[in-house]
């Protein structure tokens, strides 16, 4: 793949206010990145490039997710068809704590219940659950708003694919929290993964707190790091812990 191109997109997503030379150079860049579809825009866009701006980068902003996901216009299908079945799949598992629809757009083959002793596993156990019910309607919300999407004249594979790449991110969270949740020792008794899911959630948050900035996944990810740590009563400074509340970062049962 060539990041040349990819950087060159990104530069001119980042102008404010393009230049009309600008803007047909854009125009080229996007004829690039799909020939047959791009061509009336770009052409419009040679005579009247300001006119073509708000479209040139609604499309430009689609490709470059799509590099930056490092796919290739020809790989977006596959990528997209592996979201999808791997989505569908989860949602023919609906959780008990969700209302069944009465027309699902995914048969419900059966249903996640609790543990028998949910209620009395540490609260950031319990959130696991919580937080995995609002994932799965949100992964159905946007698995409906996807399948709208490819049920409309003129779809092609590039317009779902931010759509299809979060479904995935949401699809595998919960699936990582469910797992967690399933496999939790009530007995306090630690494992080979419990030392191995520490090291990686206390490198979570050591990065974390070294970024200037964190984006929404990574304050997310921090988050599950913290709650990790407080389940299996692994030991956090306090200075540590008033660095991550300064973050936004819930401190389950703080008591420290």
């Amino acid at each position: 793949m060539d990041q040349n191109f990819t950087n060159r997109i990104k530069a001119f997503l980042a102008l404010e206010s393009p230049t009309d030379e600008q803007v047909r150079e854009a125009a080229v860049m996007l004829l690039q990145c799909d020939p047959a579809r791009e061509r009336a825009i770009y052409n419009t866009a040679q005579r009247r490039p300001q006119a073509m701006l708000p479209w040139i980068r609604t499309d430009l902003r689609k490709y470059a997710g799509i590099r930056e996901r490092g796919l290739e216009r020809h790989d977006v299908p596959e990528y997209n068809r592996k979201a999808v079945s791997q989505v569908r799949e989860s949602l023919s598992v609906r959780p008990v704590t969700v209302e069944p629809e009465k027309t699902p757009l995914v048969s419900v083959s059966s249903v996640r219940g609790k543990r028998q002793d949910h209620d009395s596993l540490p609260e950031s156990i319990k959130d696991l659950w919580d937080k995995n019910t609002v994932r799965w309607k949100k992964i159905r919300q946007l698995h409906a708003q996807l399948m709208s999407m490819v049920s409309s004249p003129g779809y092609q594979a590039c317009d779902g694919n931010e759509i299809c790449h979060t479904l995935l991110e949401a699809d595998t969270a919960m699936r990582n929290d469910y797992e967690r949740y399933d496999k939790y020792d009530a007995s306090g008794n630690s494992t080979a993964d419990d030392i191995k899911a520490t090291n990686a959630a206390r490198t979570t948050i050591s990065r974390a707190l070294q970024r200037k900035t964190n984006s929404e996944k990574q304050i997310e990810d921090t988050q599950d790091a913290v709650n990790l740590l407080f389940r299996v009563g692994a030991n956090m400074k306090q200075t540590t812990i008033e660095k991550l509340r300064a973050l936004g970062i819930s401190i389950p049962d703080a008591k420290r």
